[in-house]
């Protein structure tokens, strides 16, 4: 689904990140962490085809679609609106569909100013997941919504994308997400991956509360240096 060989991207004479390669298997959920300006957006945006790579290869297969860390929707379109940008009105039950799942069901006529943040941020979500992607990427798609909405919305994003068998590629800050959301948790630097590891509790449904689950997240913040 997704192959990163030996990728490199630069802003002129600056490295965002280097020495990056990547196997990712159809239906697989990856989880990105790292520190601040380690590359991870700009990893992403090259994986969406956004930047060019100064080195090395990206090949993914299927439709591909990116949530930003913005929310980036047209102040002068409504709620549905902005969903179906550029698509056919007849996919508006399943936009319909998709905004309930993320509970703006009663949203659909507001315009983003009539918005929380948080809000705002669900529309980019169903944004990216009404095009069907095969490769889902999330640039900390919760990071502005309050803990409960947040773990709401890690609950129903974790469950659409198995159903679907979507493959999902998240980057995030917060290594208690990273845990609930990754089958595979990748620490990543500015010079590639210094850790990946296997998370032999993404299935369980209770997740957050497993002993086990947080001796993972000190093993990853053991791998961040102690900090995130």
């Amino acid at each position: 689904m997704l192959s990163i060989q030996h990728a490199e991207l630069c802003y002129g004479t600056k490295v965002a990140f280097s020495n990056f390669s990547l196997e990712v298997q159809e239906g697989d959920m990856v989880s990105i962490i790292g520190k601040s300006g380690c590359g991870k957006t700009s990893l992403l945006y090259a994986i969406a085809s956004l930047l060019p790579l100064s080195r090395g290869a990206i090949a993914t297969q299927g439709e591909c679609s990116i949530m930003f860390q913005q929310d980036r929707l047209l102040p002068y379109k409504r709620v549905l609106d902005n969903v179906l940008l550029g698509l056919p009105k007849k996919m508006e039950d399943e936009a319909q569909a998709l905004l309930s799942l993320v509970g703006l069901e009663e949203k659909t006529n507001n315009f983003p100013k009539q918005l929380s943040g948080g809000e705002r941020q669900r529309v980019a979500l169903v944004r990216s997941l009404i095009r069907n992607p095969r490769l889902l990427l999330l640039d900390e798609p919760f990071a502005s919504l309050d803990e409960q909405t947040r773990e709401r919305l890690q609950d129903e994003v974790k469950m659409y994308v198995r159903e679907h068998q979507i493959t999902l590629l998240l980057v995030t800050h917060s290594i208690s997400e990273a845990v609930f959301m990754g089958r595979r948790i990748i620490v990543m630097t500015k010079e590639g991956i210094s850790f990946e590891t296997e998370n032999p509790y993404h299935e369980l449904g209770d997740v957050r509360s497993k002993t086990q689950a947080f001796e993972l997240q000190q093993t990853l913040r053991l791998h961040l240096g102690g900090n995130r």
